[in-house]
């Protein structure tokens, strides 16, 4: 699950990737909060769906 502070970081560093200004280490951060956020939506879809 993602934390606020993973939610607002996620939206600060995909505004860096696109404007292409964030380095190696933010690129990779930004994969795994991506990654991590796809799974929260994933989860919540599916658990909706069983309601």
């Amino acid at each position: 699950m993602m934390t606020k502070y993973d939610f607002e970081r996620l939206n600060i560093l995909s505004e860096k990737a696109l404007s292409e200004t964030a380095s190696r280490r933010e690129l990779k951060e930004f994969y795994g909060l991506f990654e991590r956020w796809n799974v929260s939506v994933r989860f919540n879809l599916i658990n909706g769906l069983r309601k």
